[in-house]
């Protein structure tokens, strides 16, 4: 089963489509060593970019808020980005100031967040709202899948949402083609284990960001895949030989060649032929997640991005 190539999910009242989005991609590389640490002024990077933001100030006065980067260095992931989450109002005071940490942010594609605040002025009024990276504390190491890995890396379906108890509640399933294990059968399932940073974002008829929500160490592992055996032959295996050799049943009976297998053990042709070799399907987990929003917001849709990281 190959993975479907998608990344965004965006559910427009109550009906879901699937969102691609281009990517420039980082090389593949296959060693499996411990990456190699770099800083901002090693790689000399650029910054990554904060593309959109917004924010909603709930009646409680929390402030919801949610945004998305881009990291233009194209062989390089950025690891622990803290990003700056800064509000003021018409004079420049500031009203609200915070972060909001991004454990891996790889390039090529869109990357979400999604957080609160709290405005403890009820007269004031956010005229501006900022996001910004601190590129000096940014780790770099060198990207490991290539563009159409990570592009394919998992697939979003069954999106919903619902409201209760003064708060909203995305859910729905996520999937991955995990890769074969390398190792041990008992290290098999951290060597293919997957994680997935997911993030719901609202929007208004606009466009426009309100805020979001973030799932909680959503993971995928071998323990989440169905079980796949290979297809059984469809008549009796002999148990042996008449004296030309050819198979026979308990009772001496001749058994066609298309309806068991050879003495051998091995499928006879046509039975290869319909059955195939025998070689198992890629091991596709499915899991689900739930994001939890502050509050109740009108919204037009929303978008939801899974990418790798925790």
């Amino acid at each position: 089963m190959k993975m479907s190539k998608k990344l965004i999910s965006v559910l427009s009242a109550g009906v879901m489509a699937f969102a691609l989005f281009g990517m420039a991609g980082c090389s593949s590389e296959g060693d499996s060593a411990t990456p190699k640490e770099m800083t901002t002024e090693e790689i000399n990077a650029q910054d990554i970019q904060v593309t959109e933001s917004g924010f909603t100030v709930l009646p409680d006065q929390t402030v919801s808020y949610a945004f998305t980067v881009e990291n233009p260095n194209t062989e390089y992931v950025g690891n622990s980005v803290t990003f700056t989450i800064e509000g003021y109002d018409e004079n420049d005071v500031m009203l609200i100031g915070g972060g909001e940490t991004i454990q891996e942010v790889y390039p090529g594609i869109t990357t979400a967040a999604a957080g609160t605040a709290y405005l403890s002025d009820t007269g004031a009024t956010i005229a501006r709202f900022e996001v910004k990276p601190l590129m000096q504390n940014v780790v770099w190491t060198k990207c490991q899948q290539s563009t159409e890995e990570l592009q394919g890396m998992f697939q979003l379906s069954d999106d919903k949402v619902t409201e209760a108890d003064g708060t909203m509640a995305v859910t729905g399933k996520i999937s991955s083609e995990l890769p074969e294990s390398t190792s041990s059968a008992e290290a098999s399932a951290l060597d293919n284990r997957r994680d997935a940073h997911v993030v719901a974002i609202l929007r208004d008829a606009d466009g426009k960001i309100l805020c979001g929500g973030t799932a909680m160490g959503v993971m995928l592992d071998p323990s989440m895949t169905p079980i796949i055996t290979s297809s059984s032959s469809t008549g009796t295996v002999p148990g042996t030989v008449d004296e030309n050799g050819n198979p026979v049943d308990e009772n001496g009976n001749p058994i066609e060649p298309n309806d068991a297998e050879l003495i051998s053990g091995e499928p006879t042709e046509e039975q290869m032929t319909e059955e195939g070799t025998g070689e198992e399907e890629p091991s596709v987990a499915t899991t689900t997640y739930t994001i939890t929003i502050p509050g109740i917001v009108q919204y037009a849709t929303v978008s939801i991005y899974a990418t790798p990281g925790i």
